[in-house]
């Protein structure tokens, strides 16, 4: 069963299958992967997964990303920095961008 990743009448996003790039672990639920680091950007929601075999944070490529609101999803990334402060990140990129971060974080790369 493929992951589906919804808010209402905002957006949605589909994943078929998750395979960790580092140890190669596949999935095509969460019994592997752990998809609390998921973030909404103006491109739409972007799968962010966590290996829970060997810890690595990675943005699966094969994601669906749908938009069925553009300017309601646009105000609701804004609000939601307003509340949890979190920085917004506009598009897919700059998420992936901000996986490596953590993942170089996570690996005692940046102090």
């Amino acid at each position: 069963m493929a992951l589906k990743f919804r808010l209402t009448g905002l957006a949605e996003t589909f994943v078929d299958e998750i395979e960790c790039p580092c140890c190669g672990v596949e999935g095509k639920d969460d019994q592997n992967f752990s998809t609390e680091l998921t973030r909404v950007t103006y491109d739409g929601i972007v799968v962010v997964a966590e290996c829970k075999i060997c810890g690595e944070i990675f943005v699966p490529g094969l994601q669906k990303l749908g938009i069925i609101d553009p300017n309601e999803l646009r105000d609701a990334v804004k609000k939601d920095h307003v509340v949890s402060g979190e920085p917004i990140l506009e598009n897919f990129e700059m998420v992936e961008l901000n996986t490596e971060r953590l993942n170089a974080i996570r690996k005692g790369m940046i102090h």
